[in-house]
């Protein structure tokens, strides 16, 4: 019993080597052929390339994936709730819990973590649910020079390595 089940596992070695060696070929086979479409072919014609004698705005250095992520956390984490305070100072002046809408943000970060530029680029924030009658809806007014003061109090660690522009869009609001 114990000679056939040697012989067993020798054939099904032998067998096995076979078909990797036959799913190989195929696989190089495959290869080649998709080479020789390529091959004479105007690819070369259908890439893009920058204009060398074009002068390029310089669009800074570029910070690590964890430095990144690190942002965003921090964002995420502990500073939203500067967002909510905010949008609370235009639910107070329209005494309306309906005021919801997105925005878009860049500010700057130094080498130490410390904002120091903010630019609200978009806003559209504004009552999503009218009081009784009220026929059209008002936009928020303080949020943006609100969030703008918060943003410069922010400060992140680790700090990027390069002055670190970092544009943030968001949503606000009961409606979202």
């Amino acid at each position: 019993m114990r000679i056939s089940s040697v012989i067993f596992v020798g054939l099904a070695v032998a067998l096995g080597g076979g078909c990797a060696k036959r799913q190989m070929n195929k696989m190089n086979n495959e290869e080649d052929a998709l080479m020789a479409k390529y091959d004479g072919s105007s690819y070369e014609k259908d890439m893009v390339q920058a204009d060398e004698s074009t002068d390029y705005a310089d669009q800074g250095g570029s910070v690590s994936p964890k430095t990144l992520a690190s942002i965003q956390d921090t964002i995420s984490n502990v500073y939203e709730r500067d967002l909510g305070r905010c949008l609370q100072e235009d639910m107070d002046q329209y005494n309306n819990r309906w005021i919801a809408g997105t925005f878009t943000v860049e500010f700057k970060i130094d080498q130490k973590g410390k904002v120091i530029e903010v630019n609200l680029l978009e806003q559209d924030i504004e009552e999503r649910r009218l009081p009784p009658g009220q026929k059209e809806a008002r936009k928020a007014t303080k949020f943006g020079p609100c969030i703008e003061r918060a943003i410069y109090k922010w400060e992140f660690d680790p700090a990027p390595e390069v002055v670190y522009v970092h544009t943030y869009t968001g949503k606000v609001g009961e409606a979202f």
